[in-house]
């Protein structure tokens, strides 16, 4: 099916559905009634209701999964100043450069000499 641009059917329906009801509701247009066009709209109410409650625990969702991964972040930081600060294993150990810190011997320094260019 087609993208729909729903919220341009749904403003259309809605004017289409007032005026059919304050000048000829009881009338049928090629073979649709108002009632079953009324019910068809209201139809589509209810999967926009449906879909904006899915919508709000998809949110509320996502947001606990943030709040476990910064806690996670966290643990994970204490764990690396963990194994730096013990004293079998320190921040140059092979295991520390494993958990995916940078070891103190790999590390540089920072200094960096710009030449100039003519």
């Amino acid at each position: 099916m087609a993208n729909v641009n729903v919220k341009r059917v749904k403003e259309q329906c809605d004017v289409m559905q007032d005026a059919w009801n304050e000048g000829a509701k009881s009338v049928d247009f090629n073979g649709i009634s108002y009632t079953a066009f009324k019910a068809d709209i209201d139809a589509a109410d209810a999967a926009d209701d449906e879909i904006g409650d899915i919508e709000a625990q998809l949110k509320l969702k996502r947001e606990a999964r943030d709040d476990m991964y910064a806690a996670l972040d966290e643990k994970r930081s204490k764990v690396g100043q963990g194994v730096a600060g013990n004293a079998a294993y320190g921040d140059d150990s092979p295991l520390y450069g494993a958990m995916g810190f940078v070891r103190k011997s790999e590390r540089k320094s920072g200094l960096t000499k710009k030449t100039k260019t003519t």
